[in-house]
């Protein structure tokens, strides 16, 4: 965990050069599309397709219309499974992103949001064993910035990362994640 987050500091660190850097603290709940695992169980397969994981990261507002983030995404579990064999998916990574702004109020602000995703999926199969992949996936979403004060501000996301066949060149299991979040400007 310590080593994520030295590489999330490293690569962020020039986002303090633009104006407006802030912290990112948050939490998303969700949940993944596993129709191409769950193709592989008879339909008495039980689905576990929700997960949680915390955010944590930095950003920049470069104007009051375009900011940059970079966060780490904790690591998210779902899973397919009978009485004879079980499927888990889990992920974990970094997340780069590019977010375009609407300003509504002084305050409130709607915002587009588009993201390279690097992650590490992993596939534990209690049949067909184990893998794993690391590499770049798409994501977008759209959100609701509130800011509270000069220094602090609360958002609320909703976003879809494409993981798309990241385990043996084959299968989708994509994420659908709501996320609230604290930034604390510096």
């Amino acid at each position: 965990m310590f080593k994520k987050l030295a590489v999330l500091i490293a690569l962020a660190a020039p986002v303090s050069a633009f104006a407006g850097p802030y912290l990112v603290l948050g939490g998303a709940m969700g949940s993944a599309d596993l129709a191409d695992v769950e193709a592989l169980y008879p339909s008495t397969a039980e689905t576990d397709d929700s997960f949680g994981r915390a955010l944590i990261g930095i950003g920049a507002d470069i104007n009051p219309y375009l900011g940059i983030e970079a966060l780490y995404m904790t690591e998210a579990e779902v899973s397919v499974s009978t009485s004879l064999a079980e499927t888990t998916l889990k992920n974990s990574g970094f997340q780069f992103a590019v977010l375009g702004k609407a300003p509504l109020t002084n305050q409130l602000s709607l915002f587009g949001k588009l993201s390279g995703n690097y992650l590490e999926v992993k596939a534990d199969d209690t049949v067909m064993g184990s893998e794993k992949d690391s590499n770049f996936q798409l994501g977008f979403g759209v959100g609701l910035h509130y800011q509270v004060n000069d220094s602090v501000g609360v958002r609320l996301a909703g976003e879809r990362i494409q993981i798309r066949e990241a385990i043996n060149g084959e299968g989708d299991s994509d994420l659908d994640q709501a996320s609230l979040a604290v930034t604390f400007a510096f």
